[in-house]
C-alpha cells in the first residue's frame, strides 16, 4: 500500500471567470486536465456568484459532484435537474452532457474516463471501512482518496501505518490489499470518500 498525503497548502489554485478551481490529484501524474488525456483528477471548485455558469465540456468522462458549501441548482438539458445541499446530495454524470449550475457554492469534482470505474460516498461514522465496491467488480482498488471538509479524520490502519488529515487535506491510498483494515475516527468532520479501479 502506497499512501500520499495532499496538504491544503500545497494544492495549486488557478482562477476562472466566475471562482477558482484548486486540482488536489490527476492520473497518470504527467497528463494534462486541458489537453482531456487523464484518467481520472480530483478537484475542488469554488463559484463567487449566484448566477448560473456552464460546466465545462468532458466528453468521454463521468463526473461524480458534492457540494461542500452551500446550495447549487444544478441542470442537465434533456435529462434533469436538481437542488443540491451540503454532503447529501452526490450527483454522478455524463461529462458530455450540456450542464450548468446556479449558486455560490464550493463542490467537489470526481471525473473519470470511460474505462474506470468510481463511486463517491460521505463517510459519516467512525469504524471499519468497507470495501463492498471493489468486489462488484472482483479487484481490489487502485485508489482510495478521501477529502476532509471539515474538522479531522485520522486512519489506523492494521499494517500499523497512522494518517491523520484535517480539513482541506487529502489521503489517498493506493493498492489496498482486501487483507488491510482501516479503521476511521472522525472528529467532527465532513469525510468525502471516493473508490477508484480500472
Amino acid at each position: 500500500m502506497k499512501t500520499t498525503l495532499i496538504r491544503k497548502d500545497d494544492v495549486i489554485t488557478s482562477k476562472w471567470a466566475g471562482g477558482e478551481s484548486r486540482q488536489y490529484f490527476i492520473y497518470p501524474l504527467n497528463s494534462s486536465y486541458a489537453d482531456r488525456n487523464f484518467s481520472f483528477r480530483l478537484s475542488m471548485a469554488e463559484s463567487y456568484s449566484e448566477e448560473e455558469a456552464k460546466y465545462s465540456n468532458l466528453e468521454n468522462y463521468t463526473r461524480h459532484l458534492i457540494m461542500l458549501e452551500g446550495k447549487a441548482h444544478v441542470f442537465h438539458k434533456d435529462h434533469y435537474d436538481l437542488l443540491m445541499e451540503p454532503y447529501k446530495h452526490i450527483d454522478v454524470f455524463d461529462g458530455g452532457w450540456e450542464s450548468s449550475a446556479a449558486g455560490k457554492v464550493t463542490d467537489f469534482n470526481m471525473m473519470l474516463s470511460k474505462d474506470f470505474h468510481g463511486k463517491m460516498t460521505v463517510v459519516e461514522n467512525d469504524g471499519i471501512l468497507k470495501n463492498e465496491f471493489c468486489r462488484e467488480y472482483n479487484k481490489t482498488f487502485d485508489f482510495n482518496a478521501f477529502y476532509c471538509g471539515k474538522g479531522e479524520a485520522v486512519f489506523e490502519v492494521s499494517t500499523g501505518e497512522k494518517i491523520e488529515i484535517s480539513e482541506g487535506d487529502m489521503a489517498i491510498l493506493e493498492n489496498v490489499e482486501n487483507d488491510v483494515e482501516i479503521n476511521v475516527v472522525l472528529k467532527e468532520s465532513k469525510l468525502v470518500r471516493m473508490d477508484i479501479l480500472h
